[in-house]
């Protein structure tokens, strides 16, 4: 482990040695390393079409970009709170877009129908079918009807502690 540490702050100074950046410095015991967020071959990008109005038919363009070359990508639609929302009534919950030769997004349209105001969320999932097995990717596209503000519900109380600093005061769960 510590000759990793040594070879890490060696290839930073030599780094640092071959750039025209002014000064490089690293402090003893720091090592440097970056987090590499891993990101799906699949997105998925949405533009809501026209206002959410409650009971109104509503459309959503997706468009549906690979990495991985011409294959077909199976979309389904999921809404969580039937209550709240639904697909619109000749809307199937799950369509495939056919595989490309070239690098355009697939695109697709969604029609939902708020039945509610709030905050209400369409998911979207796209599964591609590879030789190493399946891959997906999910979106959850939020969909604002009317003015409805969400209001966070407060638990506890707020109170100072020694430092003078606000911390909250949650209750003990369990019975």
């Amino acid at each position: 482990m510590n000759q990793q540490i040594t070879f890490t702050i060696m290839v930073a100074l030599l780094i640092g040695a071959c750039s025209n950046d002014p000064e490089v410095s690293i402090k003893p015991g720091i090592t440097a390393e970056s987090t590499v967020k891993p990101q799906s071959p699949v997105t998925i990008t949405y533009n809501i079409i026209g206002t959410p109005i409650v009971s109104q038919p509503l459309a959503i363009d997706l468009q549906v970009k690979s990495t991985l070359g011409p294959q077909v990508i199976e979309l389904n639609y999921r809404v969580n709170d039937p209550t709240a929302m639904q697909l619109a009534e000749a809307q199937p919950a799950s369509v495939s877009i056919a595989a490309s030769n070239d690098k355009a997004p697939g695109l697709r349209q969604v029609r939902i129908t708020p039945l509610r105001e709030g905050r209400l969320f369409l998911n979207v999932s796209a599964t591609i079918e590879t030789d190493g097995g399946t891959i997906s990717t999910v979106v959850a596209i939020p969909v604002q009807v009317g003015k409805a503000i969400r209001r966070l519900q407060e638990n506890g109380t707020v109170t100072t502690d020694e430092n003078g600093e606000l911390i909250r005061v949650l209750p003990a769960g369990g019975d």
